[in-house]
């Protein structure tokens, strides 16, 4: 799933060069003069915020099976569409395509969040949390490189959003013949294997919790879980700004083809892949084996990758060889991916039960300020072929990275909260910050 949504999303990334730009060998292939590129970008972000404040709720409610089946559908239907809305109607349709698609993709991690907490054994979960990430650069990686492919060929940039979208109806079947909500409610794996995830998660009963039973003033006065809100700002910012901008800055600002541009872009994705796949099992081991304290392997695996982010941005805008830029942003970015073992997973930390809950509150707010990305390289670069312009925003990017990341190392907590428990041990809860001693029993003797 992570792996279709994550292309869909950054297939315009590349897409939108070719669509401004005429590098079809096909002289059909339809170009427009839009001098509101950026906008145009921003767009998905405007409406991405909104529904994820609201999507672990909904999802301890009525479940995450039907959500995510609808927010993998509309985002492939938006995505066959956008061609014909962009012929219809320029830019509007296109922006229009792209909020909806924003707007339904608001569901995707904190319902992935939702299925982890329901899902991962505690021993498991920083290895299956990278496992599932790695959809996030498949996905990236593909789109960049088929999207190139595709618009510089005879098809042209259209044929790009007619596969990737056909390949998410193709999902969204096997979605509905697979899936289940809980391990109590699939039907193909053994009694042995869904005890197991069941008592290691300490589920009592197959309900969905109630939304009055979400202790919300708990949450939201909660030091720790604000560091993860603190360190998802500046996650997306990078984040953001590297996956909407990067193809663009390397068309205009470095002077490369569209080909070139979009493995250029692939290559860090690359990168992030490899460190993805190892860095999850790689903590695991450690905390494990007890090499290291589950929190400081939070802390360690979130500086690393910020600090990497960090370096890289402040060198890249000085760089003008292209062996030179394909080097840093390889290292830059396949290094900061790392934060898949920091504040990414760390809500399954503090609260399996609501995990999906705290996921959709920081990554909403975290792509809530992430807007204002593509928005300031609009107003701020105002010349796309001037790197002086562009070196504020890779800059500006780097502080806030970096003061983020300070936030989450000092305040970040790994153990599972007092209020995990709902409402029904708010009365007799510890301090904010400590552990629940039943459950620690209950861990202990399962």
């Amino acid at each position: 799933m992570m792996l279709f949504l994550f292309a869909i999303r950054n297939c315009f990334s590349v897409a939108i060069v070719a669509m401004t730009k005429n590098i079809s060998s096909n002289p059909d292939v339809p170009t427009y003069t839009w001098t509101n590129q950026n906008i145009i970008i921003s767009s998905f972000f405007w409406s991405y915020a909104a529904l994820q404040f609201f999507a672990g709720h909904l999802a301890q409610t009525f479940g995450t099976r039907w959500f995510l089946f609808s927010t993998v559908l509309v985002n492939s239907v938006c995505c066959i569409l956008i061609p014909f809305s962009a012929a219809l109607l320029g830019g509007s349709g296109v922006m229009a395509c792209r909020i909806m698609q924003g707007l339904f993709q608001g569901f995707m991690i904190p319902l992935v969040s939702n299925m982890l907490g329901r899902w991962a054994p505690i021993k498991e979960t920083s290895t299956l949390n990278s496992v599932v990430f790695t959809g996030v650069y498949v996905g990236s990686i593909s789109s960049y490189i088929i999207t190139g492919y595709f618009s510089a060929s005879s098809w042209g940039w259209p044929a790009a959003f007619y596969f990737f979208g056909s390949l998410g109806i193709v999902w969204c079947v096997f979605w509905l013949l697979y899936s289940a909500e809980s391990p109590a409610h699939h039907t193909k794996i053994s009694h042995i294997e869904k005890t197991y995830i069941q008592q290691s998660l300490g589920q009592h009963t197959d309900d969905l919790v109630s939304t009055r039973n979400i202790p919300w003033s708990a949450i939201l006065t909660s030091l720790p879980y604000w560091s993860i809100v603190i360190a998802a700002i500046g996650e997306s910012w990078g984040s953001t700004l590297l996956n909407s901008e990067l193809p663009t800055y390397l068309s205009y600002a470095i002077g490369l083809d569209i080909q070139k541009s979009s493995v250029f872009t692939a290559l860090p994705t690359v990168a992030s892949l490899i460190v993805t796949l190892g860095c999850g099992p790689l903590a695991s081991f450690a905390v494990n084996r007890g090499y290291i304290s589950k929190i400081n392997s939070r802390r360690f695996f979130h500086g690393y990758g910020s600090l990497a982010l960090t370096v890289g941005l402040l060198v890249l805008p000085y760089l003008d060889d292209v062996t030179s830029i394909a080097c840093v942003l390889t290292i830059t970015v396949g290094s900061g991916s790392t934060v898949v073992c920091g504040h990414l997973i760390n809500p399954v930390d503090i609260s399996p039960r609501f995990a999906g809950v705290l996921m959709g509150f920081s990554n909403g707010a975290g792509q809530l300020v992430a807007i204002l990305a593509p928005i300031l390289v609009h107003f701020v670069v105002v010349d796309l072929t001037d790197k002086e312009l562009w070196r504020i925003m890779f800059i500006t990017a780097a502080v806030i990275i970096a003061s983020t990341a300070l936030f989450f190392i000092v305040f970040c907590k790994t153990e599972r909260q007092w209020w995990d428990e709902g409402e029904k041990k708010e009365t007799k809860s510890p301090p904010s910050g400590e552990t629940n001693k039943a459950y620690e029993a209950e861990v202990t003797t399962t």
